[in-house]
This record gives C-alpha cells, structure tokens and sequence, in this order.
C-alpha cells in the first residue's frame, strides 16, 4: 500500500470532496466494467466509500480500480 497523503491542492481531489460535502449522487465504473451507484462518504489516498443507499455499509473502492466518475445531478 502507497503512504502517501491526499494533496488537497489538486482538481480531483477538490472534485471529490464537493461530492462528499454535497453528498451528489454519483456513477462509478470500475476497470472490470462493474457498474455502481452511490454517493461519496469519505476518501484516504488508497480508497474511496461509496454508499449506495442512505443508512447502508459502505463499499470500499481501491482508487486503482476505478475507471470513470460520474455526477448524476
């Protein structure tokens, strides 16, 4: 696992935590083709928490996994 800190001073990262503050829902297609659905609940610079639904678990995505991220508002 990389140890490195999330750079705040980047467009994606600020990007992702507009979606997490604002809780926009979003798709996400990770290399394999797999389609998820959800809303961003936190970030570190290994994972992303995706939640599907509201009061659901949150599904931890490697950053190397995904491909595309898309708003869905």
């Amino acid at each position: 696992m990389e140890s490195s800190s999330i750079d705040p001073s980047l467009p994606g990262v600020r990007q992702l935590q507009s979606w997490i503050r604002e809780a926009t829902p979003l798709h996400i297609q990770l290399i394999d083709g797999t389609r998820l659905g959800g809303s961003l609940h936190w970030q570190d610079p290994e994972f992303l928490a995706l939640q599907p639904e509201p009061n659901t678990p949150v599904i931890l995505l490697g950053r190397k996994a995904i491909a595309v991220i898309r708003s869905l508002a």
